[in-house]
Order: structure tokens, then sequence, then C-alpha cells
């Protein structure tokens, strides 16, 4: 027989115990000399003991009538599954296991039954903790106070000013950063390249984007949200905005890869579409000819040839001229700002309805449900004071066109229709520029 001591700590913890003191003890319950099998810095509650480096050492050495020493109950697991499913498997191997400061021996009856509850109490506890710590954060949240953790990125946690702990309010840096990306990401900018300028993942902007506390919410209620505008890094309709945007459905395919949704097959006035090639320079625009009869051709052309004479055409005959655009502007800010609250309340609302329970729960939801539902009515139906007029941009056609993407299709949008001839023809004839004098604003 064979005594093999186990010991572990982990670094979160203070009240884990030394493994110098964990060492004395199993050398003290063990009747020579032990071999040792010590985790550091290894979680409890989140490691299973077979999946520890020194634990799923020990499980293979276990031979039948040996056994297994732990100071305490919590040293070898933190939930009754995973006591419960090691016990068994040290039994199957013809062994037993001896917690030393808590004098159980799984080797009789008593020792097992004392084991198991002693594990479900414990887990009683744990989990009573946690709910009292979920509670607690949200209570903080509600009060607009930060407990643990590190800050949502764009926001750091700072002393509140009464003292009473720490409080969210924009980062110096991340903040600035965070408006920026969100506008580039407005203009049609993916989250995947605002994502690495940032220096984080992807996934992980997505949900810094998705987090309320960013316009400084506190809470939703059924009279619309507690907003903490010290808190907030974009306003409330900045952050409406944000969120449709996120919202929207997402193409399988994107539309606006190159000058395509420029070019217009002569044939049947479709947009043509970029098509790859594994050679750059073999790519073209095609008409995927679904509106075409049997035997109609469809436009297709060499792309790097179509875009070359299009932008010689379109500099040569534009390029100079100023771009104007149509300012709309509102009076009434505060009515989109009514609207995104009264909102927020009907959502808040219509959570309440799920969540009641009794009657007269339901009763009184459904009654701020519909008071929700008309306030928003009220709101929308609010007239704007608006006025327009057109100013000078400060750019040229030219500075539009060199900006590519959208603001390069809608500037040739704007000078008329670009259309494609089908069959082998001189480039000069299968593209060409159909102005509209009726409709064009160039």
């Amino acid at each position: 027989m064979t005594d093999l001591a186990y010991a572990r700590i982990s670094l979160d913890t203070i009240v884990s115990g030394s493994i110098t003191k964990q060492r004395a003890r199993l050398l003290k319950a063990s009747d020579g000399d032990p071999v040792f099998y010590v985790d550091e810095s290894v979680s409890g509650s989140k490691v299973p003991f077979a999946d520890r480096p020194e634990g799923g050492r020990l499980l293979a050495d276990l031979r039948k009538g040996d056994r297994v020493l732990v100071t305490k109950i919590d040293r070898a697991a933190r939930n009754v599954r995973d006591l419960l499913g090691l016990v068994e498997r040290i039994e199957a191997a013809g062994a037993s296991i001896v917690f030393v400061d808590q004098n159980i021996d799984t080797a009789g009856p008593m020792g097992r039954f004392i084991l198991v509850l002693l594990a479900a109490i414990a887990q009683l506890e744990a989990d009573i903790i946690a709910e009292r710590r979920r509670e607690s954060l949200a209570s903080f949240r509600v009060e607009g106070r930060h407990a643990v953790g590190s800050a949502p990125y764009g926001l750091e946690s700072v002393p509140r000013e009464d003292g009473r702990g720490l409080v969210l309010r924009p980062h110096p840096v991340e903040a600035p950063a965070l408006r920026d990306a969100v506008s580039r990401l407005m203009a049609g900018a993916t989250l995947t390249s605002l994502a690495k300028d940032l220096g984080v993942l992807d996934t992980r902007l997505h949900r810094v984007l998705r987090n309320d506390r960013l316009a400084g919410i506190l809470e939703q209620t059924v009279t619309g949200p507690r907003i903490d505008p010290g808190m907030a890094v974009f306003t409330l309709g900045e952050w409406d905005a944000l969120q449709r945007h996120m919202a929207r459905p997402v193409k399988a395919w994107a539309r606006d890869t190159g000058i395509g949704e420029a070019l217009e097959c002569a044939t049947c006035g479709d947009r043509l579409y970029r098509q790859a090639a594994a050679n750059p320079a073999h790519a073209t625009y095609r008409c995927r000819g679904k509106r075409h009869s049997a035997g109609s051709p469809a436009a297709a052309v060499i792309a790097a040839n179509a875009e070359a004479r299009v932008e010689a055409l379109f500099l040569e005959s534009f390029g100079a001229l100023p771009v104007t655009e149509t300012v709309t502007e509102q009076d009434d800010a505060g009515r989109l700002e009514r609207i995104i609250r009264a909102r927020m309340a009907v959502d808040a609302a219509r959570a309440g309805q799920d969540a009641a329970v009794t009657d007269e729960e339901e009763e009184n939801a459904d009654a701020a449900y519909r008071a929700a539902r008309r306030a928003l009515r009220a709101a929308e139906e609010t007239e704007p004071s608006s006025f327009s007029y057109v100013r000078d941009t400060g750019e040229t056609y030219a500075d539009l066109y060199a900006r590519a993407g959208a603001d390069r299709v809608a500037a040739l949008a704007l000078a008329g229709r670009w259309v494609v001839r089908p069959g082998r023809v001189p480039l000069e004839e299968k593209v060409t520029l159909v102005r509209d004098p009726a409709n064009s604003s160039v």
C-alpha cells in the first residue's frame, strides 16, 4: 500500500492554505513516506481533479490498496459532482481517499455518507454566496457604482465623489477612440477592421458596442431608462442609432465590391457584379442575366479595363466640380430623445409582463404596457420642426471618387448611367456614359 498525498493552492484565494502547511499535515497523517502530487495556481472550482496536471498524474499512478491523502474536501473538489466522480474513480481502482483535517475515510460506509453530506452543504453555501454576489452586483449597477472586475472598454473606474466606492467614467483615450470607431462603423467600415485598429478581438468589440453602460444607462424601467450622464460615452440618440445599425440584416454577398453597382447592362438594365478570378487581372464585371431571354447576350467587361475607362471619363468631365449637399436640420432635438425613451419604456414594460406571476402583477404589468404604448404613439406623432439648405462640402468630385466604396458609386450615379454593352467591341463603345439632363445632379 502506498500513500499518495495531494495538495493544491489557487492564486485567487488567500484562505486555501500554503503548500508547506498542507505537506506537513499530510506527512503527519501518512504511515510512511507518501508520494506527493502538488497542483499550484490551479482553481478547484474551474478545473476538475482529473484535468489538473498533478491530479491527472495521481489517478494514473493509482493502484489497488493505495490511499489518497488530502487535507480538506475543497483541496480535491469544490462541487458535489466532481467530488463524487473522484471518489468513485478511486474506489473503482481498489483504493480509498482520506480527508485528514475532517477525519473522513471512504474505506467505510459512514465515511462516504459524511463526505457526501459535507460536500452538499459546501456546495449549497457556495451557491448562496454566488447568488448574494449577483444581487450585490445588480444593486451596485443600479446605484451607478462599479464593484469588481475591469471596467468595460471605453470606460474607467474612478473614486466616487462621496467616497462610497467607485464609479465608471469615460476613459480619456479609449472613449474618443471608440467614438471614432463607431463613426467609421456607421459609415460602412467593418467590425473586423475597427477591432484591428483598436487592438481588440472583433468578437469582443461586438460585445463592447452592445454594453448599454456606454450610453450611461443604469437600469431599464417602465417609465424609461435611468441614466448617469457622467458615465455616457454616447448620447441616447447615438446609442439607439448604433444598436439599429448593428441589428440590420447582413447580406450574404457584398453588393459594394468595386463599381459594379454603378454599371448597367445594356440588354436588361440590371447592375453588374464583380466576378473574381485566380489571376486578379482576369476579374470581370458581369450581368447575372436573370431577366434575359434565352440566347440574349449579357454584358461583361474586364474589371481593370472598365475601372480605367470610367475613372478617366468621370474625372475629365466632373473631377473639378465642387460637391454640394442638402442639409436638413431639426430644431426639436428633444423629440428624438422622447421617442427613444418611450421605446425603451415599452421594452421594459413588456419585460414586466413576462416576469409577472400573480393576477395582480399581470394586471399592473398590462396597464403599464398600455401606458407605455400610448406614450410612444404620442412621442412619434409629435411634428418636428426642420429646415433644409444646400451647402458646399469643400470637396470636389475627384475627392469623392478617390475615397472608393459607396462614395465612389454614389458619385458615378450622380453623373448618369454607365452602360456596358455585350459582345466584342472597342472599350470606348463597350462602356459609355448616358447623361439624363433632367435627373443629373453633376
